[in-house]
Protein backbone atom coordinates (compact mmCIF):
# COMPACT_ATOMS: atom_id res chain seq x y z
CA UNK A 1 0.00 0.00 0.00
CA UNK A 2 1.39 3.35 -1.04
CA UNK A 3 0.91 6.32 1.22
CA UNK A 4 0.28 9.57 -0.63
CA UNK A 5 0.29 13.21 0.48
CA UNK A 6 -3.41 13.18 1.31
CA UNK A 7 -2.85 10.30 3.75
CA UNK A 8 -0.11 12.30 5.49
CA UNK A 9 -1.77 15.72 5.50
CA UNK A 10 -5.21 14.58 6.70
CA UNK A 11 -4.25 13.52 10.26
CA UNK A 12 -1.88 16.49 10.61
CA UNK A 13 -4.62 18.90 9.51
CA UNK A 14 -7.08 17.17 11.84
CA UNK A 15 -4.68 17.46 14.77
CA UNK A 16 -4.15 21.16 14.14
CA UNK A 17 -7.84 21.94 13.69
CA UNK A 18 -8.79 20.07 16.88
CA UNK A 19 -6.51 22.15 19.08
CA UNK A 20 -8.86 25.17 19.60
CA UNK A 21 -11.75 23.01 20.90
CA UNK A 22 -9.27 20.96 22.92
CA UNK A 23 -7.91 24.12 24.50
CA UNK A 24 -11.43 25.35 25.30
CA UNK A 25 -12.35 21.98 26.79
CA UNK A 26 -9.28 22.09 29.01
CA UNK A 27 -10.14 25.63 30.10
CA UNK A 28 -13.75 24.70 30.91
CA UNK A 29 -12.85 21.53 32.79
CA UNK A 30 -9.69 22.77 34.49
CA UNK A 31 -7.41 20.25 32.79
CA UNK A 32 -3.84 21.34 32.08
CA UNK A 33 -3.71 21.83 28.29
CA UNK A 34 0.06 21.50 27.88
CA UNK A 35 0.13 18.26 29.88
CA UNK A 36 -2.50 16.68 27.63
CA UNK A 37 -0.85 17.48 24.30
CA UNK A 38 2.65 16.64 23.23
CA UNK A 39 4.03 13.17 22.79
CA UNK A 40 0.62 11.45 22.68
CA UNK A 41 -0.66 13.87 20.03
CA UNK A 42 2.43 13.32 17.88
CA UNK A 43 2.23 9.53 18.22
CA UNK A 44 -1.51 9.49 17.50
CA UNK A 45 -1.04 11.65 14.40
CA UNK A 46 1.69 9.38 13.04
CA UNK A 47 -0.41 6.31 13.90
CA UNK A 48 -3.37 7.68 11.91
CA UNK A 49 -1.40 8.13 8.68
CA UNK A 50 -1.46 4.43 7.66
CA UNK A 51 -4.95 4.01 9.13
CA UNK A 52 -6.31 6.75 6.85
CA UNK A 53 -4.37 5.34 3.90
CA UNK A 54 -5.88 1.90 4.43
CA UNK A 55 -9.40 3.31 4.90
CA UNK A 56 -9.22 5.41 1.72
CA UNK A 57 -8.23 2.33 -0.33
CA UNK A 58 -10.87 0.18 1.36
CA UNK A 59 -13.63 2.78 0.90
CA UNK A 60 -12.81 3.21 -2.78
CA UNK A 61 -13.15 -0.54 -3.30
CA UNK A 62 -16.73 -0.67 -1.96
CA UNK A 63 -19.30 -0.52 -4.76
CA UNK A 64 -21.64 2.49 -4.46
CA UNK A 65 -25.16 1.88 -3.18
CA UNK A 66 -27.99 3.57 -5.01
CA UNK A 67 -30.40 3.39 -2.08
CA UNK A 68 -28.41 5.78 0.11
Amino acid sequence: MRINKKDIYRPIFGTITLQPPTYLWCEWTGLPYWSNVGLFTIIATIYLIPIYAWFERYYESIPPHKDI
